[in-house]
């Protein structure tokens, strides 16, 4: 028979705490992350950003950016004070998409018709609908928000729970996209800084908090919400299927960069910057957002005023010479 000192001689951690176990364990986890981040920021201050000289994303005010700036190093600038951070999401990211996502999205376009998964992705698109009515509608375009509750109506009944788009191939009725996050920059939010989020990619602080504001109206993430499970099969899937779209672009723009973090950076905020400016070029744009800058959205005008010009003085010329042309033929007559 075994006495009490001899089990708690063979067992010596029974009831004794377990915490600095699980210190160990989360410091061999961080301390990769926190090494590959000190090796960044060193790369970063041999290239010269780090000097004293450098920008520096503190000295923004991260809720004042002004996507109608007139100065475009100020206006195509955004703050990465997190930037050793957002590299290592950014790395662990290329390194899923490369090894996981990509020959995943490969292997599904070899297998399935192009058709198929057009109706696919079709069927998502019209799942997020509800996200681009309410959205139109804080914008101020109610015309917006109503084509948008019509195409999916219209998609839902005869367009078989969206899987075809007959509003747009039957009744020319176009999709008009629409997020919070570009509805907090109409409104005038600053980005606040870039967020590269794991699986999600990049992305700001603003558009952070669109993203939670559309979730509430977006079934696909009550989904998610209720039953994780289904709904991380139904994001799964559509990740792969909007991947097997754009198959081999990823690779040719970060190979063609010397950084290719700066390089998706950058290309992110200019796209969503544009579709921040796109939404002054409508007629329905709200009269409180024409008359922001003073001059009716001037400088938003597909046309610049000096290419007008140029085209009146060339306009004017040419009449000029035609009436030369003219008075010599009156003359020989």
């Amino acid at each position: 028979m075994v006495s009490r000192d001899e089990k708690e001689h063979r067992q010596p951690w029974r009831g004794k705490p377990a915490w600095p176990v699980l210190l160990v364990l989360l410091g061999c986890l961080l301390l990769p992350a926190s090494m590959a981040a000190g090796d960044d920021a060193g790369d970063a201050a041999e290239l010269g950003f780090g000097s004293e000289e450098s920008y520096d994303p503190w000295d923004d005010d991260l809720w004042d950016d002004d996507p109608w700036a007139t100065d475009a190093l100020a206006a195509a600038r955004l703050a990465d004070p997190f930037e050793p951070v957002n590299r290592v999401v950014f790395r662990f990211n290329d390194r899923f998409y490369v090894r996981v996502l990509d020959p995943v999205a490969r292997g599904y376009a070899a297998t399935l018709p192009e058709d198929i998964r057009l109706c696919f992705r079709r069927f998502f698109r019209n799942l997020t609908a509800p996200v681009r009515v309410v959205n139109h509608l804080l914008q101020g375009r109610v015309r917006d928000s109503g084509t948008e509750l019509l195409r999916f109506t219209i998609n839902t009944t005869i367009g078989i729970a969206g899987l075809a788009d007959p509003a747009a191939d039957s009744f020319g009725i176009r999709q008009r996209h629409a997020d919070f996050g570009q509805t907090l920059g109409v409104y005038g939010f600053g980005a606040g800084f870039y967020i590269n989020w794991p699986f999600l990619g990049p992305s700001t602080l603003r558009d952070s908090v669109g993203m939670a504001g559309d979730s509430l109206v977006n079934p696909a993430s009550r989904l998610l919400l209720d039953d994780p499970r289904t709904g991380g099969a139904v994001y799964a899937g559509r990740s792969v299927n909007a991947a097997s779209f754009h198959v081999g672009e990823y690779e040719r723009l970060t190979k063609a960069a010397f950084d290719p973090y700066i390089a998706v950076r950058d290309a992110y905020w200019q796209y969503r910057r544009q579709q921040i400016l796109d939404r002054g070029k409508a007629r329905e744009a709200p009269k409180l957002f024409r008359e922001a800058t003073g001059d009716g959205w001037s400088d938003l005008r597909e046309e610049e005023p000096a290419a007008a010009d140029v085209r009146q003085d060339r306009a004017g010329a040419l009449s000029v010479e035609e009436d030369v042309r003219r008075d010599n033929i009156s003359q020989e007559d």
